[in-house]
């Protein structure tokens, strides 16, 4: 992280970007509800002032490391120690009787002895910041004043009192949920066998009116990064003797010998610029530990963390990071992208790159984001085609680590001809659809204004009950998800409680989908046959049963999120065929694409023998269906099974007369033809997986012809 903190750092610095200087020891307090206490002159705790979790996480704190936080502190424990057995727990009690009851109670304070220690430690670190938060501008008094305050109260016991008597007084104007937090609490440790009650409270003067910026102010928190910058260079006094090379920039630095800031960064929270156990025993083989392992100067460290600060600001959430998939489903990682020569650009270039199709009816589309932003980009004159992109993501490994799990240089150009040939890839498959159905269009594009019109046409239509979607482009992002289920059970939903449908697996990582997305004229052939080869493996089940499902006009069997899968996962074997050097114009008449067809009919063929031979009962699987997994394997050996057992139904189509035949003797018809050109090649007895996957498209694929002669 270092590393690619410290390239994006040196970017803004270049671009004349400036950043908020924040100190690593400035922390936001959390989202969570809480209240503002206020101190008065004698250390009395005489005001409250209730704010939600979105007020207090605007807030700031400061804190070393993970303790002595101020001006938040967190109540850990409840005010009282309340079993859980205790009748003021009784659920049948409505909220009105709950808060009376706890208005009327009195208990012994719940004060160990560890609070106790923690609150004297607390008292020393105020009293040692003190003197640096001295303001020469009396608009930030307020915090100097707070100090003073709080020194005050020399016991936690005492301020817990005065907690205790302001919440009753003003506990009208405070939620019940927290009400009954602060006094009982209302989550239970085993470990500790209590409950917890982990309610943040902002200290702040009693009479903030009186000051031009209040303590639990946002405005507050640039004087207090200054105090502590003011503090950290008094107790630093580099001179050259003193002075080390950094391990990133060479130069002699008063070297970060503490610990690294770790930033609360979107998607993945407090995050660590590096970290290490020095519990660990191979980290003290070299007798290195912590920030000894790599050098570098303090204020090196900070800048690092003010520019990934900088650069996940909420409003350049989709221009310059964005939450992408990460290799388990249900994951994110934090993905980072921007220009090097300008790293302010406004283009949706992060979510271009790391952005999701979050449902089909919707004109949030991949060409609809990319285009804006390749437009955008070249109507940019200070950028150039040479001009680099850079790409990084991190992944949160586990509380205390911190991965970078992408990294990732192109040009501009690289990017552009990435973004043409990516859609021109997705149209390498032949007309297919998948059936949706108006309740579920409804649901799901209920509060999107933004949907395509021929779903608003769709919609409009009352008496319309299912549409037919084709494949659409998918985001790069997207075809990381495809691959984190496992489909079981063909996608199949049954009517009693139903087995899972699909299991989550480790699926690719986005840097594997770059590798197919940035490739031009057939480079890097093995990632996107390993590509091909991993989608497969995770979705021949969804696809496979849901061919049949649409040959049966039974699609409602496969759940909606299945459909909206098979969607994507259909791009993508179009995408892979592309970036193969197999283009639809050639596969498309050749033999395995045939062999698919010839499935395919014999399903329709069947599925017509069913309605007029044996009275609409249709069979678990189709003919061809029944073949398919046989195929996909062995062309060979599953068109020699076939071949003996069809007879029974083209003698049916050849011996009954009317319209009910029309569909099936279409479908021998095109059976003939398909088989006159499959003579024509050699068939093979087994298959790769580009060849499965043209086995695949043509049995999914749609004729035209079909329309015509349907009698539905």
């Amino acid at each position: 992280m270092l590393n690619e903190g410290y390239v994006l750092y040196k970017s803004l610095e270049r671009c004349g970007i400036l950043l908020t200087n924040r100190h690593p020891d400035v922390k936001e307090p959390g989202k969570r509800e809480g209240l503002i206490v206020g101190i008065d002159k004698n250390g009395e705790v005489t005001r409250l002032e209730y704010r939600k979790a979105e007020g207090i996480a605007k807030l700031w704190t400061t804190r070393e490391g993970m303790h002595n936080s101020f001006p938040v502190l967190k109540l850990q424990r409840p005010l009282w120690k309340i079993g859980p057995n205790d009748s003021i727990r009784k659920k049948d009690k409505n909220e009105k009787e709950k808060r009376k009851l706890l208005t009327e109670q009195n208990h012994r304070l719940n004060i160990t002895a560890g609070e106790r220690t923690k609150w004297k430690s607390l008292r020393e670190r105020v009293n040692t910041l003190r003197p640096f938060f001295e303001p020469q501008d009396k608009d930030f008094s307020a915090l100097y004043e707070l100090m003073n305050r709080f020194l005050l109260i020399q016991e936690v016991a005492h301020f817990a009192e005065g907690l205790l008597k302001m919440v009753k007084k003003f506990q009208s104007e405070i939620s019940y949920s927290l009400y009954e937090t602060i006094l009982i609490g209302n989550k239970w440790d085993a470990t500790e066998n209590e409950y917890r009650a982990e309610v943040p409270l902002v200290l702040d003067v009693s009479d903030w009116q009186k000051y031009t910026v209040r303590v639990a102010s946002p405005k507050m928190e640039p004087f207090v990064s200054d105090c502590l910058f003011k503090k950290q260079k008094t107790g630093m006094q580099v001179n050259i003797q003193n002075a080390r090379p950094s391990a990133l920039s060479g130069r002699k630095v008063q070297l970060e010998n503490d610990k690294f800031p770790n930033p609360k960064l979107p998607v993945i929270g407090n995050t660590y610029l590096f970290a290490v156990n020095d519990q660990t025993p191979c980290q003290t083989r070299y007798k290195k530990t912590a920030t000894d392992i790599i050098p570098i100067g303090r204020e090196e460290a900070t800048a690092i963390q003010n520019s990934l600060n900088w650069t996940t600001e909420d409003e350049r959430k989709g221009k310059t990071w964005y939450p992408t998939p990460s290799i388990r489903d249900g994951e994110s990682d934090l993905l980072i992208v921007y220009l090097e020569n300008k790293p302010d650009a406004k283009a949706n270039k992060a979510y271009m790159l790391g952005g999701q199709t979050n449902n089909p009816f919707s004109e949030s589309t991949y060409e609809a984001y990319a285009g804006v932003a390749i437009q955008a980009l070249q109507g940019e004159e200070i950028i150039k085609a040479c001009d680099l992109i850079r790409l990084f993501a991190f992944r949160k490994a586990d509380p205390g680590r911190t991965l970078v799990s992408l990294q990732r240089v192109y040009t501009i150009a690289q990017l552009v001809e990435a973004d043409k040939d990516w859609l021109r890839a997705v149209g390498n498959i032949p007309r297919i659809s998948i059936s949706f159905f108006r309740d579920e269009i409804e649901r799901e594009t209920e509060e999107d204004d933004n949907i395509p019109k021929n779903i608003s046409k769709f919609l409009e239509d009352m008496e319309s009950k299912i549409t037919f979607l084709s494949p659409r482009c998918p985001f790069p992002a997207d075809l990381v998800r495809v691959t984190q289920k496992q489909w079981i059970r063909f996608g199949q939903e049954t009517k009693s409680k139903r087995p899972r449908e699909n299991s989550s697996v480790a699926g690719a990582s986005l840097g594997d989908v770059y590798d197919v997305f940035f490739a031009q004229k057939n480079e890097q052939r093995t990632f996107a046959e390993n590509l091909l080869s991993l989608t497969l493996q995770r979705t021949l089940p969804l696809l496979i049963g849901l061919g049949e499902a649409e040959h049966k006009s039974r699609a409602r069997t496969v759940s909606y999120g299945a459909r909206f899968t098979a969607l994507t996962t259909i791009s993508a074997l179009g995408i892979y065929l592309h970036k193969l050097g197999i283009r639809k114009e050639q596969y498309m008449k050749d033999t395995f694409f045939y062999v698919g067809r010839v499935l395919s009919l014999i399903d329709t063929l069947h599925l017509e023998y069913c309605k007029g031979v044996r009275d609409g009962s249709i069979p678990p699987q189709l003919l061809g269906n029944a073949h398919l997994q046989i195929a996909l394997d062995n062309p060979v050996s599953a068109l020699d099974l076939l071949s003996r057992r069809i007879g029974v139904y083209q003698a049916w189509t050849r011996k009954e007369q009317g319209d009910h035949v029309k569909l099936a003797r279409w479908a021998v018809g095109q059976l003939g033809k398909v088989t006159a050109l499959l003579s024509e090649k050699t068939l093979p007895s087994s298959t790769t997986s580009a060849e499965r996957a043209q086995i695949l498209l043509g049995y999914l694929a749609k004729s035209e012809e079909i329309e015509q002669v349907s009698p539905n």
